[in-house]
């Protein structure tokens, strides 16, 4: 055998041992890097879907204070006395922007709702205005209102439950937490009563 083939053999040997090595870790890299995209996009998907659902709930607690709002102005007609807590609800109301988080939105809905209900509750001073046809409608409005609040929290905390257990699974752990995905809250109704339902938070 030529004595330079002889000395080259090991030369290329080495060579397509590093080129097979290079080849799979090329591989791993690609496959570890489709896993990170694909796990960074589901998280992505699932974070926008709590806040979807968390927008549709405020969307309604928006419509449920503006119903309540207009049976503490029909309650204030009789109870003029009450003006000026309406007048606080109204600006506590002009306080809310998008700037503020979920958890602080839902604190402000809460304060507010029980400012209305304790001019609301004055309402049974007067049948001739619990009777009035404009009342009841109201109240009726008010119903479907929390049917729909109802029943998107339950949407709202299934997506949050699935989101939150994502994140705080290996290995999506590691990559969570290095790029800021935080747990969502989870919100939860207490009241006896539909009407005095309390928001809460978990």
């Amino acid at each position: 055998m030529n004595p330079m083939v002889q000395l080259f053999q090991p030369i290329q040997s080495n060579i397509l041992e590093v080129m097979q090595m290079l080849g799979i870790g090329l591989t791993i890299v690609v496959i570890i890097g489709a896993y990170l995209m694909a796990a960074y996009t589901r998280l992505l998907s699932m974070r926008n879907r709590v806040r979807e659902s968390f927008a549709t709930i405020e969307g309604y607690l928006q419509n449920r204070v503006e119903a309540l709002t207009e049976v503490a102005k029909m309650v204030i007609s009789y109870a003029k006395h009450e003006h000026e807590t309406l007048a606080l609800v109204h600006r506590m109301r002009a306080g809310l922007s998008d700037d503020h988080l979920p958890v602080e939105k839902l604190i402000r809905y809460v304060e507010m709702e029980k400012y209305i209900h304790s001019i609301n509750v004055q309402a049974d001073y007067y049948p001739e205005l619990k009777e009035s046809d404009p009342f009841i409608k109201l109240q009726q409005r008010i119903y479907i209102l929390e049917e729909n609040l109802s029943a998107s929290r339950r949407i709202y905390n299934e997506n949050v439950t699935s989101y939150n257990t994502m994140i705080s699974t290996l290995p999506t752990l590691l990559l969570a937490g290095a790029i800021g995905f935080k747990p969502e809250i989870l919100l939860k109704m207490e009241g006896a009563k539909r009407a005095d339902v309390n928001w809460t938070v978990s």
